[in-house]
């Protein structure tokens, strides 16, 4: 029997690796015939370095950097040829932050431009950035700048981007930003850069913002569209998936004609998943809370689809779960486990999830 065990990252406890492997090791002691076949995932955010190194093959390499607020670190990337991989989360993101230093009014894309940026100076020419736990509310200008366009105030002052002082710029140079071939940015958010489903009412309260400041933003990025239109000749306001991390997608967009993907559907296509599930009798897929998001374009949803697709037998493994029978049964799930089930608590399933996820692999019915 040829199972096939492509789950997510359990997010703060075990990476996609990680998972897999844990339910790998139950499965192959159960002293029957099985091959286990692990083909890690993600869904464009944090732990898509870790699956496209893995699954192509590719070193990581590190980079100098600063974080969100300025301060120094080291980052990871990937570079191929003329492509170059990177996660907005490893310089821009919200774990590198205490909960007191939340201040999406302060914080900055720039690490991530700088790591571009040096990509792009050895030679990389088609640049990949996943999104997701971001910090972040300026329409990724902190990327742009970094990457050569300018940004001036109505005195002709030259100002670097964040998301407290969007409203400043008054004009925009793009005549010397970086050359590059193509840029696509991977992301499972729908949400537009501004307005009630935008970026700032979203997303900001999480990154730190309180109402006042979530109105300040809103308008920053409003008043980024209109720069782009203005500049460039393209409209950003309406784009789906604009809002993604603070509006980076479509700051990219707009400035550097990024193309904006499904971040499951990449990784997809990446590590040639349809061919892997078209050969599995068995196949297992999962994450770390199993709710309704998990349907729209992320790995459980995506997953379940190929799955419908080639009449393939489908279980779940999750940390959690918060979906009905009848909603787990709409997308061909024959049965989930939880490993907080298994645990009793949610801590006990975060600090020991290999262990549970062993036992579940070890347990499970695979009839």
């Amino acid at each position: 029997m040829r199972i096939l065990l492509a789950c997510d990252k359990f997010k703060g406890s075990l990476n996609s690796i990680g998972v897999n492997t844990a339910l790998a090791r139950g499965l192959n002691n159960r002293g029957t015939e099985i091959t286990t076949i692990i083909h890690p995932l993600a869904d464009g955010g944090d732990g898509t370095l870790s699956v496209l190194s893995q699954t192509l093959d590719i070193p990581f390499e590190n980079l100098a950097t600063i974080d969100p607020l300025g301060r120094p670190r080291t980052a990871p990337f990937l570079m191929r040829g003329t492509t170059a991989y990177f996660e907005l989360a490893t310089a821009s993101g919200i774990s590198l932050l205490k909960k007191e230093e939340r201040d999406p009014l302060r914080t900055t894309t720039l690490g991530t431009g700088r790591m571009m940026r040096v990509a792009a100076d050895r030679g990389a020419r088609d640049l990949v950035l996943g999104l997701g736990g971001s910090c972040t509310t300026d329409a990724g200008l902190g990327i742009a700048c970094e990457l050569g366009v300018r940004f001036y105030d109505k005195n002709k002052k030259t100002i670097i981007p964040a998301g407290g002082n969007l409203l400043e710029i008054a004009s925009l140079d793009i005549s010397k930003a970086i050359g590059i071939n193509t840029m696509e940015i991977l992301s499972d958010v729908s949400n537009p850069l501004y307005g009630a489903h935008g970026a700032a009412y979203v997303f900001g309260p999480q990154k730190g913002a309180n109402e006042r400041e979530v109105d300040l933003l809103d308008r920053g990025l409003r008043h980024v569209a209109e720069l782009i239109e203005r500049y460039t000749g393209r409209s950003v306001s309406k784009l789906n998936g604009g809002g993604a991390a603070g509006g980076i997608a479509a700051g990219l967009a707009g400035l550097f004609d990024a193309k904006i993907t499904n971040g499951f559907e990449f990784i997809k296509k990446q590590t040639n998943l349809t061919a892997t599930v078209m050969k599995a009798d068995l196949v297992i897929t999962g994450e770390g809370q199993l709710d309704q998001t998990s349907l729209d374009g992320k790995v459980v949803g995506g997953v379940a689809a190929l799955c419908r697709k080639y009449r393939k037998p489908l279980v779940a493994v999750v940390g959690g779960s918060e979906l009905s029978v009848e909603e787990t049964d709409r997308i061909g799930l024959q049965r989930v486990y939880t490993v907080v089930e298994k645990a009793g608590s949610v801590a006990r399933a975060m600090e020991a999830a290999a262990d549970y996820l062993e036992q579940i692999g070890r347990d499970m019915s695979l009839r």
